[in-house]
Protein backbone atom coordinates (compact mmCIF):
# COMPACT_ATOMS: atom_id res chain seq x y z
CA UNK A 1 0.00 0.00 0.00
CA UNK A 2 1.45 3.63 -1.17
CA UNK A 3 2.21 6.07 1.66
CA UNK A 4 -0.89 8.17 0.50
CA UNK A 5 -2.88 5.33 0.73
CA UNK A 6 -2.08 4.60 3.67
CA UNK A 7 -2.12 7.57 5.34
CA UNK A 8 -6.00 8.23 3.43
CA UNK A 9 -6.91 4.41 5.00
CA UNK A 10 -5.77 5.81 8.49
CA UNK A 11 -8.00 8.85 8.09
CA UNK A 12 -10.58 7.13 7.03
CA UNK A 13 -10.66 4.88 9.60
CA UNK A 14 -10.26 7.56 12.72
CA UNK A 15 -13.25 9.11 11.13
CA UNK A 16 -15.53 6.24 11.12
CA UNK A 17 -14.28 5.43 14.78
CA UNK A 18 -15.13 9.31 16.07
CA UNK A 19 -18.42 8.91 14.25
CA UNK A 20 -19.41 5.56 16.35
CA UNK A 21 -18.09 6.68 19.70
CA UNK A 22 -20.61 10.14 19.42
CA UNK A 23 -23.64 7.48 18.41
CA UNK A 24 -22.66 5.09 20.43
CA UNK A 25 -22.73 7.67 23.58
CA UNK A 26 -25.58 9.20 22.01
CA UNK A 27 -27.39 5.94 21.81
CA UNK A 28 -26.30 5.13 25.24
CA UNK A 29 -28.54 7.52 26.80
CA UNK A 30 -31.19 7.50 24.61
CA UNK A 31 -31.62 3.83 24.85
CA UNK A 32 -30.40 3.59 28.76
CA UNK A 33 -28.36 0.58 27.60
CA UNK A 34 -24.46 0.63 28.01
CA UNK A 35 -23.00 0.80 24.43
CA UNK A 36 -19.57 2.69 25.56
CA UNK A 37 -17.10 2.40 25.08
CA UNK A 38 -16.51 0.82 21.66
CA UNK A 39 -14.86 -1.94 21.52
CA UNK A 40 -14.92 -2.45 17.23
CA UNK A 41 -16.77 -2.11 14.33
CA UNK A 42 -17.06 -3.61 10.85
CA UNK A 43 -18.50 -2.29 7.58
CA UNK A 44 -19.09 -4.10 3.93
CA UNK A 45 -19.85 -2.66 1.02
CA UNK A 46 -19.20 -4.06 -2.70
CA UNK A 47 -16.37 -6.54 -2.77
CA UNK A 48 -15.00 -5.25 0.30
CA UNK A 49 -15.00 -4.97 4.73
CA UNK A 50 -13.21 -3.59 6.62
CA UNK A 51 -12.97 -4.14 10.30
CA UNK A 52 -11.34 -2.13 12.81
CA UNK A 53 -10.62 -3.26 17.39
CA UNK A 54 -8.57 -0.42 18.90
CA UNK A 55 -5.64 -0.12 17.32
CA UNK A 56 -5.82 -3.12 14.64
CA UNK A 57 -7.81 -3.08 11.72
CA UNK A 58 -7.95 -4.89 8.40
CA UNK A 59 -9.52 -4.90 4.81
CA UNK A 60 -10.15 -8.35 3.50
CA UNK A 61 -12.27 -9.06 0.24
CA UNK A 62 -16.08 -10.19 1.71
CA UNK A 63 -15.73 -13.26 0.04
CA UNK A 64 -12.86 -14.75 1.57
CA UNK A 65 -14.11 -13.12 5.26
CA UNK A 66 -14.76 -15.88 8.09
CA UNK A 67 -16.26 -13.01 10.49
CA UNK A 68 -16.13 -15.25 13.54
CA UNK A 69 -12.51 -15.35 13.06
CA UNK A 70 -11.72 -12.18 11.90
CA UNK A 71 -13.07 -10.99 14.91
CA UNK A 72 -11.81 -13.14 17.43
CA UNK A 73 -8.24 -12.66 15.78
CA UNK A 74 -8.54 -8.85 16.75
CA UNK A 75 -9.95 -9.29 19.68
CA UNK A 76 -7.21 -11.09 20.96
CA UNK A 77 -4.57 -8.59 19.99
CA UNK A 78 -6.27 -5.61 21.34
CA UNK A 79 -6.45 -7.58 24.67
CA UNK A 80 -3.01 -8.28 24.16
CA UNK A 81 -2.42 -4.55 23.87
CA UNK A 82 -4.42 -4.09 26.94
CA UNK A 83 -2.65 -6.36 29.13
CA UNK A 84 1.44 -5.10 27.70
CA UNK A 85 -0.17 -1.66 28.77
Amino acid sequence: MSREMAAMTAQFVATVSMMFNTLAGAFTQLSKMKWVPPLGWAYSGGDWTVAVMGNWGLFIETSKADFNRLFKELGERVRVETVAA
